[in-house]
């Protein structure tokens, strides 16, 4: 267990066809360091702001208004609630993190009459079946996730993380605020609980049904039905069996062609497998006996050249237009559990910061962008490597020489795998790709022929597979291997490689362990509650920030500044302004935030920055949301300043909102005695605004300062609170 040593943070701040070209994006994930300019505001965050504020108000004139204004408030509220729920529609899927912060909080939607709830999103609990699907084309894409449950089929949006850990068919118990049929997520590792994982499959015949459909508006038939068979139970089918060393392949029938009643101007997959299911279905083909169904069809109006689930029994997959070895056997990578071959481009260095991806990007694998074989880390997944029968990987953890056999062929050891960060348990892998059987079309490489082929993949994540360059003083993605004569030095690993040889034998790399060096990352932070919290101008929210030290292991322990930001006339305080923290660990400390009374209401950010103190680029901000909402007015007095043992308090609480009394309000007190300990009465408000409560003092009360304060809260819409202290003698 390390040592950490916590000194945190005390700020007061006032501030105002189809295989494409690789397509480049900022590094999401896997080695990139944390960092970069804050994101655009997306549009119609200040819209969904200012009508969720005026929904609040007009329910909170509501419940303090009489049964004869009811009907004319609800009819406002239905109208806003109508108008908002079309705004955050628009956000959730332009940005669900945006969507979480300007959602209602539970205790407000539950406030609302039942016909304008009915237009608001709602904190859900939900279990269901997971189905994940990739939607290929020329930009790179999308991964769409839907679940499946009592509620109906929801459509799951990730504020981050998405769930690459999991395939269709998985059970899952999502946690979200749903509007409609989508469900909004904060996350797709903490917002998801794995209840049941899908059960893999990828050993064996696997039974394929293709159905050939076209439309009412466009009947052709741009292949025949002997080609399509072709295509599938030969050519992809030979890819599998080569891949998988002779343990998968594809069985099956192709049926078709069906015109469905569907236009070609229409872009809806779930209705045109539906259609297609009964058209094979009503022409006596057994849809259900098979566990893979395929979909082809002349190119409609869907932007995507192939759609599949990842995983799923049976799997799904849907070929738009072209149907060829490079899109179906692409679209049944994912059937089979795959995500994509990426690439990853740091310049003129194989590692480093301000990296980029490239979604396709991996040129020898035909989950990236051409009809290679899988790599060693997709088929490692599959369990077409180092799993029961099937062709080993060396794990090397000791220094010396080690031989990989052609990738190709079956037996022997197929790669090699090398840890390359401890913490996210990401490693190498290393193959020998040589010119045979769908690889042929490497003959004439001369860096493929003299070298080995470098990914980094990290096993917890399906969607971590990355090509490296070994050679990046070129620009081109045709010469990715590491040469004989060359070798490559991982500090931050401890660990250097050298390939000795690559002949028609076999291949074999040197690998040398040395001492890590120290590698200093950019820290991490986080800010609970995370969600927004909505009080009165005035109030104090506690807040408990969280930094970690993402160094590797080599370095020592680091010091970082912490910072608050608020808005001007605001105060932040948490703490100490420094945490001391080991690598690899955590510090946590709580912090409070409080408005100054004249504040008005909106939605104000809440931010707190780590600068390392030794190194001021490593610095993170991370942000939290405060909401001030016009509330109750309330005061709270007792019959007398001080009192004695066997004596009575009696506390009054008085509630008004724009001048006149709040009948029917709820109060809560809370007496803290001098010790600390507590003690909570409760009462409701009359037709005068009042509500008394009394306090019988007993002889074993510590004597000294007592706090009285009154939590009030009108049908959950509107709330207040005040305090006041009295002595007890």
């Amino acid at each position: 267990m390390r040592l950490v040593t916590v000194r945190l943070l005390a700020a007061l701040l006032t501030a105002a066809l189809p295989f494409i070209p690789p397509i480049s994006s900022s590094f999401a994930h896997g080695p990139a360091s944390q960092g970069g300019q804050a994101p655009a505001v997306p549009p119609g965050r200040a819209k969904a702001e200012q009508l969720t504020l005026q929904l609040a108000n007009l329910n909170a004139q509501y419940h303090l208004g009489g049964a004869r204004q009811h009907a004319s408030l609800e009819a406002q509220m239905l109208s806003v609630a109508i108008s908002r729920e079309q705004t955050v529609a628009a956000l959730l899927e332009a940005d669900p993190g945006e969507f979480l912060r300007v959602a209602l909080p539970s205790g407000r939607r539950s406030s609302l009459p039942a016909s304008v709830q009915a237009h608001t999103e709602e904190d859900t609990d939900v279990d269901g079946t997971l189905e994940v699907l990739h939607e290929d084309d020329t930009s790179g894409g999308r991964y769409r996730y839907h679940l499946d449950t009592t509620l109906g089929r929801l459509e799951l949006r990730f504020a981050a993380e998405s769930p690459d850990h999991l395939m269709t068919g998985a059970r899952i118990r999502a946690h979200g605020t749903r509007l409609q049929n989508l469900l909004a997520l904060s996350s797709g590792r903490t917002s998801v609980q794995t209840l049941a994982s899908a059960l893999p499959n990828a050993f064996g015949a696997q039974k394929t049904l293709v159905i050939l459909v076209n439309f009412t508006d466009n009947a052709t038939q741009p292949y025949t039905v002997a080609d399509a068979r072709s295509v599938v139970f030969t050519t992809t089918s030979n890819f599998d069996l080569e891949n998988s060393y002779g343990q998968t392949w594809l069985t099956g029938d192709v049926v078709g062609w069906y015109t469905i009643p569907m236009n070609s101007t229409v872009c809806d997959y779930t209705t045109l497998a539906t259609y297609a299911k009964q058209a094979a279905a009503s022409a006596g083909v057994s849809v259900s006996s098979y566990n893979r169904l395929v979909y082809a069809f002349p190119g409609n109006a869907c932007s995507w050249w192939g759609l599949g689930s990842v995983g799923g029994n049976p799997s799904q997959a849907w070929i738009n237009g072209s149907f060829q070895l490079r899109v179906v056997g692409h679209e049944m990578g994912h059937n089979f559990g795959l995500y994509h071959s990426h690439s990853y481009d740091c310049g003129t260095a194989v590692l480093g910061t301000g990296c980029t991806i490239s979604e396709y990007g991996d040129t020898f694998d035909i989950m990236g962008g051409a009809s290679y074989h899988f790599n060693a880390f997709q088929k490692e997944r599959l369990g077409w490597l180092n799993y029961g029968s099937s062709p080993g990987i060396t794990t090397v953890t000791a220094s010396g020489t080690y031989t990989i056999d052609p990738y190709e062929t079956a037996g022997g050891v197929k790669a090699l795998k090398i840890m390359q960060d401890a913490t996210s348990q990401t490693y190498y892998y290393f193959e020998y790709r040589g010119p045979l059987g769908f690889d042929a079309a490497v003959s004439g490489n001369v860096n493929m022929a003299n070298g080995v082929v470098v990914h980094l993949g990290t096993p917890s994540s399906g969607n971590s597979s990355y090509l490296l360059d070994m050679t990046p003083d070129t620009t081109s993605w045709s010469d990715p291997a590491l040469v004989t004569g060359q070798s490559y030095v991982d500090t931050k690993a401890g660990v250097s490689f050298a390939p000795l040889w690559v002949n028609s034998t076999n291949a074999a790399v040197n690998v040398s362990f040395g001492a890590q060096q120290c590698v200093k990352n950019a820290p991490t932070i986080a800010i609970s509650p995370s969600q927004s919290q909505w009080v009165q101008a005035g109030s104090t929210v506690t807040y408990t920030v969280t930094v970690t030290n993402n160094d590797n292991n080599a370095c020592t322990v680091s010091t970082f500044n912490l910072q608050a930001a608020v808005p001007s006339g605001w105060t932040a305080a948490v703490g100490t302004p420094t945490a001391t923290v080991a690598p690899g660990a955590s510090a946590s400390a709580a912090g409070n935030v409080t408005s100054p009374p004249s504040a008005t209401e909106g939605y104000y950010p809440v931010g707190v920055t780590a600068t390392d103190v030794a190194d001021a680029t490593r610095s993170v901000t991370t942000s939290a949301t405060y909401v001030i909402q016009s509330g109750l007015d309330v005061g709270v007095t007792t019959d007398r300043a001080a009192y004695t043992a066997n004596q009575t308090a009696v506390i009054t609480t008085s509630v008004r909102a724009n001048g006149a009394p709040v009948s029917g309000a709820s109060v809560t007190v809370t007496i803290t005695r001098a010790n600390g300990s507590t003690a909570s009465l409760t009462a409701t408000t009359g037709s005068d605004g009042s509500a008394m409560v009394k306090y019988r003092l007993k002889r074993q009360d510590p004597k000294g300062a007592y706090g009285a304060t009154s939590n009030v809260t009108q049908n959950g819409a509107i709330n207040g609170t005040a305090s006041t202290i009295f002595m007890v003698q």
